[in-house]
């Protein structure tokens, strides 16, 4: 296993609602300071949605 494949799972989070979850936490970053305040959990979390959904 990689490191990608243990974080999600550690989740704890049937594989379909993944990407609803990574989805949700990246708009409620945008909503409450964007960038300015969560651009490495941004970041972060563009890593791992991409990858994700496809």
């Amino acid at each position: 296993m990689n490191d990608r494949h243990d974080i999600l799972r550690a989740l704890d989070l049937p594989e379909e609602a993944i990407p609803l979850f990574l989805a949700h936490i990246a708009q409620f970053c945008q909503d409450h300071g964007g960038r300015r305040h969560y651009g490495e959990l941004l970041a972060l979390l563009a890593r791992y949605q991409t990858p994700v959904e496809q």
